[in-house]
């Protein structure tokens, strides 16, 4: 795992564990033995630590951490990568660290030994840790704050934020910057020009740390996700006490970390994201090459579908039936990228060259050439089959045919069409331009190929894809509907607005759902939730405030009033008199008296009501495994990460407890909270 070379009077070891170089303790075992043997080597006046042309290193395998389960395991595993690293930064011999691509974790912590580090210039540094609800155990919480100062260190340590290579230098990250081909020409220079200084002896950068920041991060974050905390206190052990002490605190508090649930379905979610990409069902398929994408409907979605795609590299033609159409997307696009471009996310080259990538027309015949074309239409029936009959009309017979729809089914939108095989569901969310998931979504004619090519399409552009069979709502409109729904079902019975999405904030949603869907607009959950109430009897009927607030043209922040009313330029939300009175109007048509609702009743109706529909999508093989209804909730709805998913927060219950709860909701509210027959009766669900 350690290639080992000499070249004049520098050895080389070069990480060499394909595809993405990741630290096992095997390779960690061969680091050591390499340094030890340059080390004893006469002919050696200094060593260089080097990946490859795509990049250094992925950091730690991140299977060593899945695979911890006490606190001994965890105590032992920092141990090993800190003694690892120790013997770099003890070597005799000077050492550099030559680094590329990504500089993560623990491929971070690794450089942080040496003595020397060098870079190009399109290398990015991060410690994000804590996204994993862990904190470094490797040495990162001692070394970074004594690299670039306590203020800085803390910053990336507990925002898990990249710095790009000209900040690390004046960091004091790194020392150097150059072409990787020079990477051991300059560590030479820097060999021949400077004295060894190691890190954890260095004091220069660590006189009197300011906490404050840091200590506002942590207080915002909740009780059950202990890594930002763990990792201040584990700097101040250093800083306070000793190098050798904040290594010891580093041990325990990765220790504690593993030791929550939060932690433990947050590396979950982390394996569960990657795995979506990999469907059994397209074993043996081979997805098509896409150069060019055509996007038809430049509204908000079809703008940021496009911006999404020429981010990444794509041509894009854009369609639309008017020329102010077009330029009003395309300056959705042109104003998201000049703020990118203000604050240094992209350099003016780029900039220019993604918005080179995007040409207009209001000409369907076009699009002629294009291998993909994206539909991204009104939300319509009728709309959407008349686009798509024309699309398949103008382009060629290979070229596949995605619609963006969110909840139509692909059968429907397929009936006419002369070529239903190569009509694909792609569905984004929004902005599109920054939403991670993408349901793929195939129906019974959709070809293989098409299907294996939309997947590959979503992966590379940056998406994470999970691939949907065709079924009205599909996965994640299929849960957050009925959601949403239970929402007013709530307001009905008689819980205030602001409680029941203070229950959800609370939960760990980033909104609660009436905050939500007023911004989304009201008439579109109308519409969604229609389309599954004809599709699926047993929701029980759509809420009656719903179609009231539409018919009175209460949509929400578009109109300034919905379930909350709205001052114009101003999204605060303040109680909404109008919405007040349709509520109470409801509730006499149909003689409902209000009673006092809790937050506990709040969160179970909520958040049981997606369960419930999660074990139906399962049981109706509309996803392929559970981990991908797991991931779907977490990046397409905002289910709290550190839960795991719908159906990880459901095991982390007990299925029984479930099922216990799901009928006791069922007894007082309907059939709409009625366990599915596959969620009652299956012994994998009771097994596993």
């Amino acid at each position: 795992m350690i290639k080992y070379s000499v070249s004049g009077n520098l050895c080389i070891l070069q990480l060499d564990n394909p595809p993405l170089n990741a630290m096992t303790f095997a390779m960690l075992d061969d680091l050591r033995a390499a340094i030890g043997l340059a080390n004893a080597d006469d002919s050696v006046c200094g060593i260089v630590i080097i990946g490859n042309e795509k990049g250094f290193s992925a950091g730690a395998d991140v299977n060593i951490f899945q695979a911890i389960v006490s606190d001994d395991e965890a105590i032992k595993t920092s141990r090993v990568f800190q003694e690892a690293f120790g013997a770099i930064e003890a070597s005799g011999k000077p050492v550099a660290g030559c680094v590329n691509g990504m500089v993560i974790g623990g491929a971070l912590e690794l450089a942080m030994s040496c003595h020397f580090r060098i870079c190009d210039a399109a290398t990015r540094f991060a410690m994000p840790e804590v996204r994993l609800g862990i904190n470094p155990g490797a040495g990162g919480t001692q070394r970074l704050p004594r690299l670039i100062g306590p203020e800085a260190a803390l910053d990336m340590l507990l925002t898990g934020r990249s710095v790009d290579a000209g900040k690390a230098r004046d960091l004091g990250l790194i020392d150097a910057i150059c072409p990787h081909q020079r990477f051991i020409e300059a560590a030479g220079e820097l060999f021949d020009a400077s004295e060894i200084i190691r890190t954890s002896q260095r004091t220069d950068k660590i006189t009197d740390p300011d906490y404050t920041q840091a200590e506002k991060i942590v207080t915002a974050q909740r009780d059950e996700i202990i890594a930002p905390r763990k990792i201040l206190q584990t700097v101040q052990t250093g800083l306070g006490e000793s190098f050798g002490a904040g290594l010891v605190a580093e041990q325990n508090s990765f220790a504690e970390c593993m030791r929550t649930l939060a932690t433990r379905n947050q590396i979950y979610m982390f394996f569960a994201s990657r795995k979506t990409a990999h469907a059994p069902s397209l074993e043996g398929a081979s997805p098509g090459r896409v150069s060019s994408i055509g996007v038809v409907g430049m509204g908000s979605m079809g703008s940021g579908i496009a911006h999404a795609m020429i981010a990444a590299g794509c041509s894009v033609i854009a369609c639309d039936t008017d020329e102010a159409s077009l330029r009003r997307g395309c300056k959705r696009i042109t104003k998201s990228l000049d703020k990118q471009l203000a604050s240094g996310r992209i350099s003016a080259d780029k900039h220019e060259r993604t918005l080179g990538l995007l040409s207009t027309t209001t000409d369907l015949a076009e699009l002629a050439g294009v291998d993909l074309v994206v539909e991204a239409v009104y939300e319509d029936l009728d709309v959407k089959r008349a686009v798509l009959a024309r699309l398949e009309a103008a382009c060629g017979a290979e070229t596949i045919l995605a619609t963006n729809t969110s909840t139509l089914s692909l059968d429907e939108l397929a009936d006419g069409l002369a070529r239903p095989e190569r009509l694909v569901g792609l569905h984004f969310f929004n902005p599109a331009q920054r939403m991670p998931l993408v349901e793929v979504i195939y129906s019974q004619q959709t070809d293989l190929s098409v299907t294996a090519t939309a997947m590959s399409l979503a992966r590379s552009i940056g998406k994470t894809p999970v691939l949907v069979r065709n079924r009205e709502g599909f996965l994640v409109n299929r849960l957050f509907v009925p959601y949403l729904s239970e929402a007013f079902m709530l307001l009905q019975d008689g819980a205030e607005p602001e409680a029941i999405d203070a229950a959800m904030t609370q939960f760990g949603f980033a909104m609660g759902p009436l905050t939500l869907i007023d911004m989304a607009g009201i008439d579109i959950l109308a519409f969604t939730d229609a389309v599954l109430q004809r599709a699926f009897r047993y929701h029980g009927g759509s809420c009656p405030i719903v179609a009231a607030l539409v018919e009175a043209g209460q949509l929400g922040q578009k109109t300034g009033s919905g379930v909350y009313r709205y001052a114009p330029g101003d999204y605060t939300r303040y109680n909404n008199p109008a919405t007040c009175g349709i509520i109470e109007q409801v509730r006499r048509n149909y003689d409902v008296s209000p009673r006092n609702i809790d937050a506990d009743e709040i969160t179970d109706r909520l958040v049981l009501r997606m369960v419930s529909e999660a074990f139906y999508i399962l049981s109706e093989q509309i996803a392929q495994r559970e981990s991908d209804i797991d991931a779907a909730t977490v990046l397409g709805i905002g289910f709290p990460s550190y839960r795991g998913g719908v159906l990880k927060y459901a095991r982390d219950l007990g299925i029984d407890t479930v099922i216990d709860r799901l009928e006791k909701l069922a007894e007082r509210f309907g059939e709409r909270f009625e366990p599915c027959e596959f969620l009652k009766n299956s012994p994998k669900m009771k097994g596993k």
